[in-house]
């Protein structure tokens, strides 16, 4: 049962929405009255509503219920009009009128509405207009003409409705945890339609934010990252001169008096306010991995995660999810073409499983932030196929046990968001893979590129004799499958290390079984490229040394922050 809570200042405007004729998603019909304050009211739904009778009935409702708001003057709230609606999940069964009323009186009481028989409690209705919900209005005065406490009004009624949700049978749906970011408004995505745009606002500037973030090791690289990345920010200050937060703008993002449209920090989302953003940053120590590359030290610090939380320490898990949004955020930066695509939508859906009701110990995280950081500073140059291929195999990992390390703890919301991110990780993972169509002089503008892989060499015949005696039963529809030239590349690239075919697929094949994989094919190719790209242990052991008291000095070439990619519409526009 989801409940939804809003305020208003004009109940009979709300009462002529949930008497009149709905939407045309979701038309109103049958409208009457289940539950209220007291048994006997007026009707309006008995009167058809496009006739004087009905538009009577609704005044007289509406001053029946402003009759304490009248008394109440100028103490009375502006926005005094609380409605609520409770809606069944699809596939609950259809509740009667009498069920409706009960959830309804359930429902104002756990608010702080209306205790049950409590003559002093605000005045209520309960309308249903739809099998499947109801809608809840009242006016927020109560009979000493106070209002009432409906602080955390929503999850109380939350709760209630868990509640009736285990009495009743019905599904249980996931409850908010206030961890999640706040969602664009009605206003924000209008204005994104109007300009063409996929992203709203307050989207735009989050994922630039978590950019800076993961980039920064210190508070003035944040600021100074931001204004790489073109964003507009505005410190609040106390009085003793101290830093207390930030807003953040898009240049050309103005209201109408052309004034910039600021968002702070905390309002993007829980975990990017400036007390939040300041626990992320080192303590003074780095890891001295400067023996290997920073595409291999990314690679070596996520391979490590699913081994950190799985011993069982909450809030140092809790810590290594929040560093690997910050390694999602490197690699949206870092990667390009369809992969860089399909990394920032897997960025965007794992940052709701980084953040839960575990308090976070951050400094579990250093290392891996370490990691992401230099990989941010090293830029796309360091960058290839191969340590691309390395760096999604690890995340695609990473992804899998953050989504199991939710699951049990019941953050329900959370490992959904981190399968959501391994979907499009696996999507990345096949575009790196996967061998591009070569394109000659010769190609008429306008015709058909030949498909992925097509420029492939044929299988040797030792790579095919070795498939057909490792995995008979797989054989034939893996070389008819459209992934078959991305297994041949790796096989091929797998046997220069000195490894016969049939050893490499050997050892792929016996990491887990295959009958149940929809592709064996793309789950061969991911686990012989896994294998070869995988950190070595002297990268491993590079990873894991002693820390030390100075961060190293960066090359004077590199660049440490690249600006974002263009969104989805820019490349359109383009």
């Amino acid at each position: 049962m989801i409940v939804k809570i809003g305020k208003g200042t004009r109940t009979v405007g709300a009462l002529h929405y949930v008497f009149g004729p709905g939407k045309k998603h979701s038309p109103h019909t049958d409208q009457h009255i289940v539950a209220s304050w007291e048994g006997f009211l007026p009707e309006p739904g008995r009167f058809d509503p496009d006739t004087p009778e009905h538009d009577a009935a609704l005044t007289r409702l509406a001053r029946l219920m402003d009759v304490r708001v009248d008394q109440a003057g100028a103490d009375a709230p502006r926005e005094h009009v609380w409605h609520c609606s409770l809606r069944n999940h699809p596939t609950d069964p259809i509740l009667t009128d009498e069920q409706w009323a009960q959830a309804a009186r359930r429902v104002v009481a756990a608010a702080g509405i209306a205790a049950e028989g409590d003559p002093n409690g605000c005045r209520w209705i309960a309308v249903r207009h739809a099998d499947d919900h109801i809608h809840i209005l009242a006016t927020r005065i109560q009979a000493d003409l106070r209002a009432p406490d409906t602080f955390r009004d929503v999850f109380r009624a939350s709760a209630e409705c868990a509640r009736m949700e285990q009495e009743w049978g019905l599904v249980r749906v996931d409850r908010p945890d206030r961890t999640a970011a706040r969602r664009p408004t009605a206003p924000e995505r209008h204005k994104a339609q109007r300009r063409g745009h996929t992203t709203t606002i307050r989207e735009t500037l989050r994922e630039r934010v978590r950019t800076a973030v993961a980039a920064s090791a210190d508070e003035s690289e944040f600021f100074s990252h931001l204004d790489q990345l073109e964003v507009k920010v505005k410190k609040r200050t106390l009085p003793s001169g101290d830093l207390a937060g930030y807003s953040v703008a898009l240049p050309d993002d103005t209201n109408a008096r052309g004034e910039p449209v600021w968002f702070a920090g905390g309002t993007l989302a829980p975990d990017l306010s400036l007390p939040k953003v300041r626990a992320r940053f080192p303590t003074g120590t780095h890891r001295d991995t400067l023996a290997t590359g920073p595409w291999h030290r990314a690679a070596s610090a996520i391979d490590a995660v699913p081994g950190l939380l799985r011993r069982g320490d909450d809030e140092a898990g809790a810590g290594q999810l929040s560093a690997l949004g910050e390694a999602f955020s490197a690699m949206v930066v870092v990667t390009t073409g369809p992969t860089r695509f399909e990394v920032r939508r897997a960025s965007i859906a794992f940052a709701r499983a980084t953040r839960s009701r575990i308090r976070a110990d951050q400094r579990a995280g250093d290392a891996l932030r370490s990691a992401a950081r230099d990989l941010l500073w090293a830029g796309r140059g360091e960058q290839d196929g191969g340590a691309t291929a390395m760096i999604l195999c690890t995340l695609v990992l990473a992804a899998l046990a953050a989504a199991h390390w939710h699951r049990l703890r019941n953050h329900h919301q959370q490992a959904a968001a981190a399968h959501q991110a391994l979907i499009h990780l696996q999507a990345a993972y096949r575009h790196t893979t996967t061998p591009r169509p070569t394109t000659t002089r010769a190609t008429r503008p306008g015709t058909t590129p030949r498909a992925r892989g097509q420029e492939t060499p044929p299988a040797t015949p030792e790579v095919m004799e070795a498939l057909r005696q490792v995995l008979p039963e797989h054989a034939d529809r893996i070389v008819a499958d459209p992934a078959w030239p991305a297994l041949n590349t790796a096989l091929t690239q797998a046997t220069r290390t000195g490894k016969a075919p049939a050893t490499v697929l050997l050892e792929a094949a016996g990491q887990r079984e295959l009958d149940t994989a929809a592709s064996p094919t793309e789950v061969l190719t991911w686990r012989i490229c896994r294998q070869l790209h995988r950190p070595t242990p002297r990268a491993r052991a590079a990873t894991a040394r002693s820390t030390c008291t100075t961060t190293p000095t960066r090359p004077a070439a590199a660049t440490p922050i690249h600006r974002l990619p263009p969104t989805e519409e820019h490349r359109r526009r383009r």
